[in-house]
């Protein structure tokens, strides 16, 4: 997925609109719709600054780490260490 649509998750499902759901299985389905850390990096400081929830930030960090693999696979290089301390 390109930066563009990136940008129409947020604009469709800002972090405030997609983690206020009690169901985690939504949640999961727009996770799972992200492609950058960046992105990830938003949504998973909207979540510990307002609800806090350990299995909402669990599947935020393994979108995260799925996204880095990949990426490690495809460009054979990586995130810095502070990009994946920060997840």
């Amino acid at each position: 997925m390109s930066e563009q649509c990136d940008d129409a998750v947020l604009a469709d499902l800002p972090p405030e609109r997609l983690l206020a759901s009690d169901q985690l299985g939504p949640i999961k389905a727009g996770i799972q719709c992200m492609d950058s850390i960046e992105m990830i990096q938003e949504y998973l400081a909207y979540e510990t600054k307002h609800q806090n929830r350990t299995p909402v930030q669990h599947q935020l960090r393994l979108r995260a780490r799925e996204l880095r693999r990949a990426d490690c696979g495809s460009t054979g290089g990586g995130y810095d260490s502070k990009t994946r301390r920060t997840l």
